[in-house]
């Protein structure tokens, strides 16, 4: 019986123990649950990284923007972003970097977005590859995204944004002034123009410079960062730059018009919040919104000067300046021997339109030879009125010994403050020429005795003794004979061809520039380099602009005056260049353009990618122009 009792007591204490053990097993699993979701909300969830584009679809030249978007509870712990390669858009601005934070159910939940905003020139369909970004040893990539690009409907481009509309009013507007709008031929006029902005920019961009047609124009150097003044416009507060300053010379008379200056501005607006949490009244600080810049194209206003014409009893010799000038005329010596350097010196000098000021020439004696003359000039644009002065350097050499006149030279030009024309007169100048060195024979027959004791010299006797003469070995190689016979005349012919070569190059100085241009604009990328590494920005954009466009003049053979970028393209194509190689010339040359006038838009990493955008454009148009010669010169010889 007692056994019995001590086996039920003991099948007792075994249950009781099992009962203890299962407690601690549950509570240990609510403890380890416990600490898991601490370490969770300590350590927070692995953030999201995500792509997306306002638009999926858009139009050639329609603005919109590619936001990249890190969220999540521990977002703030990524680091080093790297975004894609828009080969084939055009980035307007960005990577435009914004913050948020907001707390739901005790929870901290954090946004950082970059984003860009970009435009296509060609229709098509293009792939953005994905962006990335490290978070914690882990690199976290984007989906890539598909833009569908169709061709221009010809209607007015809205930039794209996540507001419901953008509506930019008379907060943002360009305005040209003219400091006289009636003014003579020739006559300075300065022309201004104002931005005045209401409205956050981040930069500005020239799309469109405006038509001077029957002008002279001259820009005003202007500061890398614009003075921002305020003025008061229709009642209303506004800050105000002057981007562009150009003086203007009529060179015809009548009504002319100045076209409008159109620009792009890259525009910070902010982000408007939709939610009905009561929260977000007090995130509405702009601390906490969201900034996007959204690129605005806008236009001046056109202008219309009356410029009289000059006198009508114009004298003859009229110089063509119109102004306020002086005149001299110099000369470095008055006293010389015949076949001795004289240097004559003209120099105009004032206040005007001094590039179209023609200088007058001498009238020199009939045996006194002149070379053509080393022109001068330059030019000064301090305090807004274009200064300068044009001079002439002549060599003289006078041939015959006595005396010798040079006239006096007369300048006439009009003096916009007398009214009227004015002459100024040089000095005549007397030279006195001796009797110089005759290199020639006179024909005389008379000689002196050194001359005599040389020519006696060259007398010599026959010598009449018999002499034996032997035979050399001949132990040289006849390799040797052969080479000293033919070689000469392969090294003249050589000589002969490559200064032939020469001639013709330097005699065709189109093609010259056409085979040079490659090397040239090599050149200037190292340049451009070189301007890279001391952190230059605005000279290293300039430089490749600089580069791609001489290159593309030289290679193309057309002028100054007729490069525009759209003819530039249709003229490639017309040389077979291939799509790809014009598509990232427009896209190099139009980012080169808008970082020239705002530095600060563009990144490190963009500017590195431009250069070797710029490079590899050059050297494939190079490669195609090769061997479309190549082609040529093999059909010539079959």
């Amino acid at each position: 019986m007692k056994e019995q009792e001590f086996e039920l007591k003991k099948i007792g204490n075994q249950k009781d123990f099992l009962t203890m053990m299962s407690k601690n097993i549950f509570i240990a699993f609510i403890l380890n649950v416990s600490i898991l979701i601490g370490l969770n909300e300590a350590y927070g969830e692995e953030p999201t990284f995500t792509a997306s584009a306002s638009a999926t679809s858009v139009s050639v030249g329609e603005q919109f923007n590619v936001t990249f978007t890190v969220s999540g509870s521990d977002a703030n712990a990524t680091k080093n972003f790297q975004p894609p390669k828009f080969e084939q858009f055009v980035v307007m601005s960005g990577p435009n970097k914004s913050t948020s934070m907001e707390w739901i159910n005790g929870k901290t939940s954090a946004t950082i977005s970059y984003s860009y905003t970009l435009y296509a020139r060609t229709a098509g369909k293009f792939t953005i590859p994905p962006a990335t970004i490290e978070y914690r040893g882990t690199t976290l990539r984007t989906d890539p995204l598909t833009i569908t690009v169709t061709q221009s409907q010809n209607k007015k481009q809205q930039p794209s944004s996540d507001n419901s509309s953008i509506d930019i009013g008379d907060n943002l507007f360009i305005k040209a002034y003219v400091n006289k709008s009636r003014a003579h031929v020739g006559e300075q006029i300065t022309l201004t123009y104002k931005l005045y902005f209401r409205v956050s920019i981040s930069g500005y961009d020239l799309v469109k410079a405006p038509t001077y047609e029957g002008f002279w124009s001259e820009d005003f150097d202007m500061p890398k960062q614009p003075v921002i003044t305020n003025e008061t416009v229709n009642g209303k507060q506004y800050r105000v730059a002057t981007i562009k300053k150009t003086a203007l010379f009529a060179t015809q008379a009548g009504k002319l018009k100045i076209a409008p200056l159109e620009v792009r501005c890259a525009v910070q607006l902010q982000s408007k919040r939709r939610s009905n949490d009561p929260f977000d009244a007090f995130f509405s600080d702009p601390f906490f919104q969201q900034v996007q810049t959204v690129p605005i194209d806008i236009k001046s206003n056109a202008l219309a000067v009356t410029i009289d014409p000059l006198p009508v009893n114009t004298p003859s010799g009229f110089s063509g300046g119109i102004g306020r000038y002086s005149f001299q005329a110099s000369i470095d010596k008055n006293n010389v021997a015949a076949g001795d350097a004289i240097t004559l010196r003209i120099t105009v000098s004032g206040t005007g339109n001094i590039k179209l000021v023609t200088l007058p020439k001498p009238q020199l004696p009939a045996d006194i030879e002149s070379y053509e003359p080393k022109l001068s000039e330059s030019i000064s644009r301090d305090g807004d009125v274009i200064r300068g002065k044009k001079s002439a350097e002549y060599l003289l050499i006078p041939r015959n010994a006595g005396q010798r006149t040079i006239e006096s030279m007369k300048f006439i030009y009009f003096d916009l403050d007398q009214n009227e024309f004015v002459t100024q007169t040089s000095p005549p100048f007397h030279i006195t020429i001796r009797q110089g060195k005759s290199f020639a024979s006179s024909g005389s027959a008379t000689t002196d005795k050194e001359t005599v004791r040389l020519l006696g010299e060259d007398i010599r006797y026959i010598k009449l003794e018999s002499t034996s003469f032997q035979r050399k070995d001949e132990k040289e190689s006849p390799f040797i004979f052969l080479t000293l016979l033919f070689v000469p005349p392969i090294l003249f012919v050589g000589a002969w061809t490559y200064q032939k070569r020469r001639e013709k190059l330097y005699g065709d100085l189109p093609k010259l520039l056409f085979e040079t241009a490659g090397r040239e604009a090599t050149r200037r990328l190292k340049k451009a380099r070189s301007l890279f590494e001391q952190g230059n920005a605005e000279s290293y954009n300039a430089e490749i602009l600089n580069a791609l466009t001489e290159y593309l003049i030289h290679k193309l053979q057309i002028t100054k005056s007729e490069f525009s970028l759209e003819r530039t393209l249709e003229l490639l194509r017309k040389h077979n260049i291939p799509q790809p190689t014009l598509h990232k010339l427009q896209t190099c040359m139009e980012r080169a353009q808008f970082a020239r006038y705002a530095p600060q838009a563009d990144s490190q990493t963009a500017r590195r990618e431009l250069l070797d955008m710029a490079t590899e454009v050059i050297q494939s148009i190079e490669s195609s122009f090769n061997k479309k010669t190549l082609h040529k010169n093999r059909r010539t010889a079959v």
